[in-house]
């Protein structure tokens, strides 16, 4: 089978997607709990929770309708600031069963190949 770039930027935006629809809707207090510990306001940390969703989101709808060199590259600064916040942050996520650091590897990897393999949608 044969990989096509649409296919992979259409994953991209399935993950975000669901990372901006999912936590609201299952893990809101968990994820406050994990803002909390950023050191940042209470009254910041639904408004921040609820931006970085939509900021998710936006990223899907960006990919689905008309990805370009900026959302492949925004997407990157984005991955690699949530990346070092959670490092510094929440160092315990290195050692995570799951790997939710380690996974952002690829992810960069992909938002690369695309930001710089110059067959974009006009």
């Amino acid at each position: 089978m044969k990989v096509s770039r649409r296919m992979v930027e259409l994953s991209l935006a399935a993950l975000w997607l669901w990372s901006g629809v999912q936590p609201p809707l299952t893990a809101w207090d968990e994820s406050l709990a994990m803002l909390a510990r950023l050191g940042l306001p209470q009254a910041a940390l639904g408004p921040l929770f609820l931006a970085s969703c939509a900021l998710d989101v936006s990223f899907a709808a960006w990919i689905a309708w008309r990805p370009s060199i900026w959302a492949w590259r925004s997407q990157a600064l984005v991955v690699l600031f949530y990346s070092v916040v959670v490092v510094v942050a929440l160092p315990e996520n290195w050692l995570h069963p799951f790997a939710p650091l380690v996974k952002n590897l690829p992810i960069l990897a992909m938002l690369l190949w695309l930001g710089t393999n110059r067959e974009e949608k006009s």
